[in-house]
């Protein structure tokens, strides 16, 4: 294998190394909220649909917000109702609103009814949120109507172990189509396809452990070079 080769391929792996590393410490940094695009119709959904943290960057009291959102297309809507169960060992719901109060974005420029949002409901227990929305008389959203219905802000309660990992839903679909609806104007129950949330704290990465790993094979490399340019300049 030529010199140059040879040096090509550890500067390859040095620097995959590198950016592994760097990419290890970005992702520490910050919670991750994996965003969604609006879901074809019709559809009722958590967003983000992922929120995670790695270990070392969330603390008890931490506080984020989820924001329920609604796209119907095949009807015309009257009402909408939520009913959200989250983990109340790992997280508290601590307020909950309509996204356009006094009403949902969904229901914007109507005046309507509303019930809740409740946090933590006599139907539904500890854990759980509750909202209700309807219009009035004779008036209904027109389809096709995309919009949030109702959000929340959630505090951190517990942080797993070293090495351990959390895991939970903000679910919707349990309750679907009992507590979770969407209804027509004849009050009939749309069908919709839910689309719970999910919550995750993964353990911190190991950069103690790569540190070590990553300067022996940068010793090596150094080495190989060297010994390379040794045999080169070796008279003969």
């Amino acid at each position: 294998m030529g010199k140059k080769l040879t040096s090509a391929i550890i500067k390859t792996i040095l620097l995959a190394l590198t950016t592994s590393l760097m990419a290890t410490a970005i992702t520490q940094a910050h919670a991750v909220a994996f965003l969604v695009e609006p879901h074809p119709a019709d559809a009722m959904w958590v967003d983000p649909a992922y929120i995670t943290f790695s270990l070392e960057n969330v603390t008890i009291h931490d506080t984020f917000t989820v924001v329920v959102w609604l796209n119907i297309t095949s009807d015309d809507v009257f009402g909408w109702q939520v009913a959200l169960k989250y983990d109340r060992d790992q997280l508290k719901c601590t307020s909950a609103s309509f996204t356009a109060a006094p009403t949902s974005d969904f229901m914007k420029g109507h005046t309507t009814t509303v019930g809740g949002p409740t946090i933590d409901t006599s139907y539904l227990g500890n854990g759980s949120v509750l909202a209700f929305e309807s219009c009035l008389g004779t008036d209904y959203i027109p389809a096709p109507r995309n919009g949030s219905l109702i959000s929340m802000q959630f505090e951190v309660l517990k942080v797993p172990g070293t090495g351990e990992t959390l895991t939970s839903i903000f679910d919707i679909s349990t309750n679907y189509p009992t507590y979770t609806w969407v209804k027509n104007y004849d009050l009939v129950k749309i069908s919709i396809t839910t689309f719970d949330g999910n919550y995750n704290v993964i353990p911190e990465f190991a950069n103690i452990s790569i540190l070590p790993i990553f300067m022996a094979l940068t010793l090596i490399a150094v080495a190989l070079i060297k010994k390379k340019a040794w045999k080169t300049s070796k008279p003969l």
